[in-house]
């Protein structure tokens, strides 16, 4: 699931600073106007439910996402190495508020029919994770009633640990990878910022009831990277 800079960079985080300060800060102010659809703008409605990005994880659907983001997709499910299925669509140019992102969304793979769909997809492809990939584009409109498990946002744009602070808070607890990666843990919010010194930051969303499951895979993860470190 979580297996996730040159000088353009630098201009393009003044660039969306400036664009902060004129477009979020001094309307809401000045005129009452609320910008909606931010990453930071996260309200959890109940243990089951975390409203983020005008979409309801653990109740809206992959034909409500589609109508939200309002991008093309790709969509696939995941053969993983634990023998577990997963399934998900791949939002790749989204534009919500003013920012860019990619989003990909984890569908609920509950009673999928795998000879169907092993009969339904395209080429299949192992991943680095060692799961396989199977494209299910043919069957975009079949699963489009599939519920949002998780959600993960991906700026185009690196942000430093300042802003994202200001924006999201301290974290209730860090865990880190190695020295350039690092999972900050936010459960009441069910979000998981990855910040890493070298890529793309991303941010997870999950409901909060599903969030000990996702802290427990992370810190699997980490005992693992620190294993192979020591090796």
């Amino acid at each position: 699931m979580f297996k996730s800079v040159s000088l353009i960079i630098i201009v393009a985080l003044a660039a969306f600073g400036w664009w902060f300060y004129i477009n979020i800060s001094t309307p809401q102010a000045d005129s009452g106007v609320r910008v909606r659809n931010l990453p930071w703008q996260i309200t959890v409605l109940n243990p089951h439910t975390t409203h983020v990005l005008d979409l309801d994880i653990g109740r809206s659907t992959l034909g409500d996402a589609v109508k939200v983001l309002r991008s093309e997709y790709n969509l696939a499910w995941f053969d993983n190495p634990d023998n577990s299925i997963s399934l998900e669509a791949y939002f790749i140019r989204v534009s919500l508020s003013g920012l860019r992102a990619k989003i990909v969304l984890g569908l609920d793979p509950a009673n999928l029919d795998i000879d169907y769909l092993k009969q339904n997809s395209g080429k299949p492809k192992v991943q680095t994770s060692r799961s396989i990939k199977y494209p299910l584009d043919d069957l975009a409109n079949t699963l489009k009633d599939r519920v949002i498990q998780s959600l993960t946002y991906i700026p185009t744009i690196n942000l430093d640990q300042d802003l994202i602070l200001s924006h999201f808070g301290k974290p209730q607890k860090k865990v880190s990878i190695d020295e350039n990666t690092q999972f900050w843990l936010y459960p009441q919010k069910g979000l998981v910022i990855n910040w890493n010194r070298k890529a793309k930051e991303a941010f997870h969303y999950t409901v909060p009831a599903n969030f000990e499951t996702v802290q427990k895979g992370i810190i699997q993860v980490a005992q693992q990277s620190k294993k192979e470190q020591t090796e």
